[in-house]
């Protein structure tokens, strides 16, 4: 976090904060006689000469957004609504239909409600003009945004200097921001997860139908690894927002470890079955690509975010040990076929060239996004290597099924329920898997999910 390049250089002067104070209580005295019970004076508490910048601006916005929301919940309407920005600080004044004494409990429920909260100063007065303190309320007082003391002990004496607590308010709303938008990075990631196992049929996986080629998981395992693997994909998304300014190829190795400990998480969710290992990888690299181009203010396309990965999976191919013992070390061996690895290693290409365009025109279409995703991973099995197929039959073998597939695919442009069943069938009598593919289709779906903020940047790089 640069602090310097997120505040700028666009101080105020004492005078021009005292000035503006003025006029802030003049338009209170003017909203108040507007009838409304109570008026919530809302701005923010940022130490400095520097007020305005965009992460400043963020940052109130989203807390205004939470306190009209808050009010909302509670019964409490808005009868008249004012913002204001001005070099000297955001600003909003909300008159209310509510009691004075309620609706400064509502505010300091939000003041106190995170660490980067602390940052706002929701002052409420009654009709009269009176300010409602929280002291006479038996509320507790504001905190320090640096030791957490009582702030009315460290203000007056001046114990931090005003640059240090201009970067910890800074800290706090970096923070604040990478936090949410990992969080909505993590929602998506679990969301393709959770959707991926319920899509039936699926042959010979896991579905709502059955086990598929499987005795040692059910649709209830994948819930429980999916349910562990949240905080870690917001992990991937937050490195990569942190890692912005460096290049990608440093950016996977700070997810080897991580990767290693959700693993282990999964593992001991599911009783010591893989789940998800490839989606550990696979979705990690997306996550935190994602996180990566948001930091950087870039637009994050589905191909934007495959050559992130691409960049960052450089010189993967090159990890396999001639004397490696994994499944996919010894197929790699044998036939050359890179698998996962080598797939990522190019930007999955077919997710973006194959998965995604066929996922969305069938969506466009108006078939069901069950169904959509079902023929989806037809296409997926026929567009790229899935080692773990040629693990529980052989090379030969899984080239006969793309064949199968893509005569069922000529024959049927959208192959009904009724013939992926019937395929369904056949892949579990010969014990056939496409676990690949099943992450490849996850990662479809996690593209998709995230047209939905793909133009989303961190605001630290938007325009003021």
């Amino acid at each position: 976090m640069d602090v310097e390049r997120i505040l700028g250089e666009n101080g105020v002067s004492l005078a021009q904060m005292l000035a503006a104070r003025e006029r802030r209580a003049a338009r209170q005295r003017d909203m108040l006689r507007g009838g409304g019970k109570s008026l919530i004076s809302y701005t923010l508490n940022m130490p400095g000469e520097i007020k305005q910048f965009p992460l400043a601006q963020a940052f109130f916005r989203h807390g205004l957004a939470r306190l009209e929301r808050h009010l909302a919940r509670n019964g409490i309407s808005i009868v008249t609504k004012a913002c204001r920005v001005e070099p000297t600080g955001s600003e909003a004044m909300l008159l209310t239909d509510g009691a004075p004494a309620d609706v400064k409990r509502l505010t300091v429920a939000l003041e106190i409600s995170s660490p980067a909260s602390r940052l706002y100063d929701m002052d409420v007065l009654a009709s009269d003009g009176v300010k409602i303190s929280r002291d006479a309320l038996g509320l507790p007082p504001r905190r320090c945004v640096i030791c957490g003391r009582a702030a009315m002990d460290c203000a007056p004496r001046r114990i931090h200097p005003a640059r240090e607590l201009a970067c910890a308010a800074v800290k706090l709303m970096y923070d604040d921001a990478v936090g949410r938008f990992a969080d909505t990075v993590a929602s998506a990631a679990q969301r393709a997860l959770l959707y991926e196992v319920c899509v039936s049929p699926k042959p010979g996986l896991v579905d709502r139908f059955n086990s598929g080629s499987h005795r040692d998981m059910d649709l209830f395992t994948f819930m429980d690894s999916a349910g562990t693997l949240a905080p870690y994909f917001h992990l991937c998304a937050a490195l990569g927002a942190e890692a912005a300014e460096q290049e990608p190829e440093r950016l996977f190795q700070s997810l080897r470890l991580p990767g290693m400990e959700a693993e282990t998480v999964m593992l001991e969710a599911t009783g010591g079955v893989n789940v998800h290992k490839g989606a550990i990888f696979s979705v990690g690299v997306i996550c935190a690509a994602r996180g990566w181009l948001w930091g950087r203010g870039e637009n994050a396309a589905a191909e934007r975010l495959a050559g992130v990965a691409r960049k960052m999976l450089t010189g993967l191919k090159d990890e396999f040990s001639p004397q490696g013992q994994s499944a996919g070390e010894k197929i790699f061996r044998e036939s050359g076929v890179t698998g996962i690895r080598g797939e990522a290693a190019a930007g999955f290409p077919a997710v973006i060239e194959c998965g995604l365009p066929v996922f969305e025109r069938l969506l466009a279409e108006n078939l069901p996004l069950n169904d959509a995703a079902a023929v989806t991973l037809l296409h997926l099995i026929g567009a790229a290597d899935d080692t773990n197929m040629i693990r529980r039959s052989s090379l030969f073998r899984f080239r006969e099924v793309q064949r199968e597939i893509g005569r069922l695919l000529d024959e049927k442009t959208v192959p009904d329920m009724a013939g992926i069943a019937r395929l369904d069938r056949q892949f579990i009598a010969e014990n056939l898997s496409p676990g690949g593919s099943a992450d490849l289709l996850a990662l479809t779906l996690l593209l998709h999910f995230m047209r939905d903020f793909e133009s989303e940047k961190a605001p630290w790089r938007s325009e003021s």
